[in-house]
């Protein structure tokens, strides 16, 4: 399994026969066997409550590759047992039975997130149009200039859905300026460099999130 390793974060799904809403815990991988793969105890991403789940409980499972990219696959309870921590054993369907959701090249959303932009000459705070783990644009305010090659310096805040804020800083290089227009503020699109491979992990899953939530509000 070269995809996943001891310690990669994974997202749990869980369906209420009853209300038809589904219900997101986060976990990380403990340890991996040949056809089972044990977790610590979820914990649910809103309410931050440890859930407990008798065997034969179904999920979707989702996780960020080494790779980079997401995979999907279907699990269910296999067993529950004691280590140094308590651990739930989760049933491995194999590498066949596992859906790439997102390819390594990184998949760009349209969001708005605040982010604080600094350069040799000017500071500002702004907000994005767009991010991926590979860069993002910016709104760059009247008064300011950015010119293509500009090395800038980045805070990105990324609301999670667990309700957790992650602050990214990060170096980028200025790729294009676009001009203001009668219909839009002058934007600035940037790639990332130097940044630490934790935060980009952050983004593709804030990236993630935000596509679950459009496809949902879709079939809603």
């Amino acid at each position: 399994m070269r995809i996943m390793k001891i310690g990669t974060p994974l997202t749990l799904e869980i369906g209420s026969q009853d209300t038809g809403k589904s219900s997101k815990y986060k976990c990380k991988v403990v340890d991996i066997e040949d056809s089972r793969i044990y977790i610590d105890y979820p914990i649910h991403m809103k309410t931050g409550k440890t859930g407990f789940f008798l065997e034969g409980t179904q999920f979707h499972a989702s996780f960020v590759g080494e790779d980079h990219s997401v995979y999907w696959f279907k699990t269910e309870v296999a067993a529950r047992k004691k280590r140094t921590i308590p651990v739930i054993g989760l049933s491995f369907p194999g590498i066949t039975e596992i859906t790439r959701i997102q390819r390594r090249k990184y998949v760009r959303i349209e969001a708005s997130v605040d982010v604080a932009v600094s350069g040799e000459t000017f500071s500002f705070p702004t907000i994005s149009r767009d991010i991926s783990g590979g860069g993002m644009m910016f709104i760059l305010p009247g008064k300011y200039k950015a010119s293509e090659g500009e090395k800038v310096e980045l805070t990105i805040v990324l609301p999670m859905n667990t309700g957790e804020y992650h602050y990214i800083l990060t170096q980028a290089h200025v790729r294009r300026v676009m001009p203001r227009t009668s219909k839009q503020s002058a934007r600035v699109s940037v790639e990332f460099e130097n940044i630490m491979e934790k935060d980009r992990q952050f983004i593709i899953r804030y990236c993630f999130e935000q596509q679950m939530k459009t496809r949902a509000a879709a079939m809603n």
